[in-house]
């Protein structure tokens, strides 16, 4: 395995000589968005290494999305957006350094998760092929801020535990959502409608020395749909029917104990064919 400053001395290594003019930009990026910048280094490795063609897809003038995947006749394409250390531990109240002593309190950061996703969505909404957008985090409670239970947040917002009063039943106690901070859909008018329908999937990815964690959510509605087979080791939360019945809203993992997939760091290397096109 190797480690975080490999992966990244390895992809601009890749940049600098398959890409000159994204080399300079990510080296700038490296400068004024260090996490970031590991960020998409680490996801492009990761990509490499599953998938027979990974390219920069992005333009340095115009922008757009940062990588186009290639799987066989299949295509898609990933951005990568970044939750900074120091702004999840301002929101979730944990600190991003082991501490002695008994645990504290914290707070989920699925606002932030959900504006991540709100910021990319015009971003990958001009593509003709299925659009994930990734979001990395450094923070050293990531795989639980963004792990499962964070997917989970994601897909539906926070819940709360609703308490019947009153003459209504005793036994009909629940969990109920408002729906804000889901990243794929709303309510409209008493019902459930979809939105940023321009996202196929979310990857969120909790990167730490050796090694990141991914799970994903689907959308239950996107213009383009992701195949999950594509990344058949990632556990992805998606939703048991569409559209929902009666406002309820179920939600189930493609695996039954979802566990973020582990990736230990690889560097970039260069293919056969890449190296005689050099």
């Amino acid at each position: 395995m190797d480690s975080i400053s490999e992966v990244v001395e390895s992809y601009k290594t890749f940049l600098e000589v398959k890409y000159p003019t994204h080399y300079r930009t990510y080296c700038n990026r490296l400068r004024s968005n260090p996490e970031g910048a590991r960020g998409e280094a680490i996801l492009f490795s990761l990509l490499r290494s599953d998938f027979d063609e990974v390219t920069i897809s992005e333009d340095p003038s115009t922008g757009g999305a940062d990588f186009l995947v290639t799987s066989g006749e299949f295509k898609f394409i990933t951005e990568v957006s970044c939750l900074q250390t120091e702004s999840v531990a301002s929101q979730s109240g944990m600190k991003s350094e082991v501490e002695d002593g008994s645990g504290g309190w914290f707070r989920m950061v699925t606002h932030k998760l959900r504006t991540k996703v709100s910021d990319k969505a015009p971003q990958v909404s001009g593509y003709t092929i299925p659009r994930v957008v990734v979001i990395t985090c450094e923070h050293i409670g990531s795989d639980l801020l963004s792990g499962p239970y964070g997917a989970e947040s994601l897909m539906s917002s926070e819940t709360k535990i609703a308490v019947p009063i009153g003459d209504q039943p005793p036994d009909n106690i629940g969990l109920v959502t408002d729906l804000k901070d889901s990243a794929f859909f709303r309510f409209k008018n008493g019902a459930v409608e979809p939105c940023r329908q321009s996202v196929s999937a979310v990857l969120l990815v909790s990167i730490f020395g050796d090694k990141s964690l991914i799970v994903g959510v689907l959308h239950p509605d996107p213009q383009y749909p992701f195949p999950i087979s594509l990344l058949r080791s990632v556990p992805f939360l998606r939703l048991k029917k569409w559209p929902p019945e009666n406002s309820a809203i179920e939600m189930e993992w493609v695996i039954r104990s979802p566990r973020a997939a582990e990736f230990y760091h690889r560097e970039v290397v260069f293919k056969e064919k890449e190296l005689k096109a050099i």
